[in-house]
């Protein structure tokens, strides 16, 4: 590939029409275990030098992250979206410079407004065992970064999809964060038979993603996203949600306790099948 000014990464892993320019790149993800080869050799691969796409079951488009982290280093921004979501506000060579002129680190999109906090949220995707291995691995690892974790888990706005676009330097050291974490809980974790339930560590790295930005102090630029099979744009809280927002907050913080609390019998239980995490 030829050095660019910006780099947007498509992930897709089955034929579709997709956006395709001198900015978005559309990347197979899971082509090492992918049955859709035949149909899709004319985008690159996620399969190629040092990667991790047969894991893609599990990791969803994290895959495609982890490819252009070890082997893409030809632009000066690198963002990813999906093939039926994007960037609500369409991004180009001539104007990527203008997001970022305001001393803006990384764009995200949404934030989406939810009726229960983060973490309740992310209760309806994950298990409770994979949860406090996520917990214990933060802890473990990165334990400066539990009370920032904690915050956002108990907040009722996130900022989804593993979508977002920074400078290269900045992506290579959330890749380095990011994936230290996946890869540690990858240790522990017993995998679901569950299709749905396998994408595991996609759900824990979209959960994870803003709290790396928001723990660094970077400066964070907020747009909408759409998804291209509707047309419907997401993204940017109304009034009234706004309002929600700060009621739930000021009563649920009354009662919530800082750091987040682990769930000991979720823990004992993973005593009782030989995970302990220390």
């Amino acid at each position: 590939m030829v050095q660019s000014k910006v780099k947007i990464f498509v992930a897709c892993h089955k034929p579709c029409d997709i956006i395709s320019n001198d900015v978005y790149t559309p990347i197979h993800v899971g082509r090492a275990v992918s049955k859709c080869k035949d149909e899709m050799t004319e985008m690159i691969g996620d399969d190629t030098c040092d990667n991790i796409s047969a894991k893609n079951p599990y990791y969803s488009e994290m895959t495609a992250q982890y490819w252009a982290w070890k082997n893409y280093h030809d632009s000066d921004y690198i963002g990813f979206c999906h093939y039926r979501r994007y960037f609500g506000e369409e991004i180009t060579v001539d104007n990527v410079d203008s997001y970022f002129a305001d001393g803006t680190d990384v764009l995200l999109v949404g934030p989406v407004f939810r009726h229960y906090n983060r973490w309740n949220w992310l209760k309806t995707f994950v298990s409770s065992e994979d949860l406090a291995i996520m917990q214990m691995v933060i802890k473990k690892l990165h334990p400066d970064y539990y009370t920032t974790m904690s915050r956002y888990a108990n907040d009722y706005v996130d900022y989804p999809l593993n979508m977002f676009l920074c400078r290269r330097e900045l992506f290579d050291k959330y890749a380095e964060w990011i994936f230290s974490i996946l890869f540690e809980c990858e240790k522990y974790v017993k995998l679901s038979s569950y299709s749905r339930a396998r994408r595991l560590y996609g759900y824990l790295a979209e959960f994870l993603m803003p709290v790396f930005f928001l723990h660094n102090g970077y400066k964070i630029k907020v747009i909408p996203f759409y998804r291209k099979d509707s047309d419907d744009t997401m993204g940017g809280l109304n009034y009234r949600q706004r309002l929600t927002r700060s009621l739930l907050r000021k009563v649920y913080f009354r009662y919530q306790t800082l750091p987040l609390e682990m769930d000991y019998s979720v823990v004992a239980g993973l005593k009782s099948d030989n995970i302990i995490i220390e």
